[in-house]
């Protein structure tokens, strides 16, 4: 910001001694004058125009900084808004409430009809008990997964001696022996829940294909023993002679080991198929359509608690929203009185530089006249009344703005001293409208469960 410069600079910037030296060459100022010489009146445009318009200049454009941003203060519209907080409350509400709803009344829809074709599937089967089944399946997977490892590795231990490549290829085929067993299984698990059956035809060839599904596995096993017992003898005929002596003698297996393997792979497949058996209700259809209804019953009560979830989650935005309301009043309250106290500050500065001013032009002409009277080795003849300015003819700082910012302030303490009952205000309906929703809700899913038969009232 510019400022008033020292004596000794102004007298430099105005070239006060070469005005003297010319002054008195010329025969001024006289012996016995009675005005100001024109240089001494120069002296005074000067600090006018160049020292104080600066600083007015100066001095205006931060009034009009501090008045810029006063204007950008939107304390009442804020204000407004927080006690209009019902409104903003019920627009904000409105859609999601419905989607919510809407929601709510989809999902007892589809548990209904879901609920109803599990009534149908027991009453057209002639069930009239729950179903009973294994609720994980991770676990019944793993248990599947290590019988299956443990089958593998047990096989690769006697298949590994006859085998060429030895323990990585008796892995191998132990490993696809295996996966043979688990197929069977599957198979045999699957034709005997379907033995179960309500309709005697599906019972009947249920039976047939487990009858022939069981005869298939043992004939497998059985030959997997006798192809055990070939290797050892001669791995590259071993498969050959394992078919020949399958179709001879099924029994016949001479070898230990080779008996230990039918044995394994028969425990096996007997711990596979009761495994894949009891993992489902015995009915065949009745754990997946009991699966669904219970999933579809875990949706419609996470439907109605993320409802609630959602209007909680709703209210606490809305609170948030109110809260940083509450936050952004107080501050601009804060920068709005300060900046109107700094622009106080600077009128009043102003003024000050004007004194200041003045005193700088007395400084210049008493430096003027003293230094002329050196020059001319005698007493100035004029010591009256030194130069002033003409203070109407000063440029003057435009508050345009100031003094309705002050009655703003006015109205803006008021709002201070009102702030803290409006929020609690604001706070307190966004709670009780939340609440009311939340009821709204619970009693639409009463309704709705017994609407829908889902409860008995």
């Amino acid at each position: 910001m510019t400022s008033i410069p020292a004596t000794k600079a102004a007298i430099s910037a105005l070239k006060i001694e070469q005005r003297v030296e010319r002054d008195v060459k010329a025969g001024i100022p006289e012996v016995d004058r009675r005005n100001h010489t024109d240089s001494e009146e120069s002296m005074r445009s000067y600090v006018v125009r160049e020292i104080i318009g600066r600083v007015h200049e100066n001095r205006q454009s931060e009034l009009d900084k501090e008045l810029a941003d006063r204007s950008e203060v939107d304390i009442r519209q804020l204000y407004q808004e927080m006690k209009n907080t019902e409104s903003l409350v019920e627009k904000t509400i409105a859609a999601r409430l419905a989607n919510l709803v809407s929601g709510i009344k989809q999902r007892a829809q589809e548990y209904s009809a879901l609920r109803m074709d599990l009534e149908m599937f027991r009453e057209r089967n002639g069930l009239t008990r729950e179903a009973v089944y294994r609720e994980s399946k991770m676990l019944h997977f793993s248990i599947v997964f290590f019988i299956v490892i443990l089958e593998t590795v047990l096989n690769a231990f006697f298949l590994s001696k006859g085998s060429a490549l030895g323990l990585v290829g008796g892995f191998f085929q132990a490993f696809i022996i295996s996966m043979i067993n688990l197929g069977f299984a599957a198979f045999l698990a699957f034709s005997l829940r379907h033995c179960f059956h309500l309709n005697p035809l599906r019972k009947l060839g249920a039976g047939v294909l487990f009858g022939a599904v069981l005869v298939t596995s043992v004939v497998f096993v059985l030959g997997v023993g006798h192809y055990r017992e070939a290797l050892e003898a001669d791995p590259f005929t071993a498969s050959q002679v394992a078919m020949s002596t399958l179709q001879a003698e099924p029994l016949g297996i001479q070898d230990f080991n080779s008996w230990i393997m039918v044995v394994v792979s028969g425990i096996a497949l007997v711990l596979l198929t009761a495994k894949f058996f009891v993992v489902d209700d015995r009915y065949p259809g009745y754990t997946a359509i009991t699966r669904r209804v219970k999933s579809q019953h875990t949706a419609w009560r996470d439907a109605h608690e993320d409802a609630i979830e959602s209007v909680n989650q709703m209210a606490e935005e809305i609170q948030d929203g109110i809260s940083d309301t509450e936050k952004t009043i107080r501050a601009q309250f804060i920068q709005f009185k300060a900046s109107i106290e700094r622009s106080e500050e600077i009128h009043r500065h102003y003024h000050e530089d004007i004194i200041k001013a003045q005193g700088l032009l007395d400084e210049l002409v008493r430096y003027y006249q003293s230094y002329s009277a050196r020059m001319m080795n005698r007493r100035s003849a004029y010591f009256g009344e030194l130069l002033r300015f003409e203070l109407e003819k000063l440029p003057r700082l435009n508050t345009t703005g100031l003094e309705q910012h002050k009655q703003d302030l006015a109205t803006f303490e008021q709002v201070m001293d009102e702030l803290d009952h409006t929020y609690t205000g604001a706070i307190d309906v966004v709670n009780r409208r939340c609440e009311t929703i939340q009821a709204a809700l619970s009693e639409l899913v009463d309704k709705l469960e017994l609407d829908h038969g889902l409860r008995r009232g």
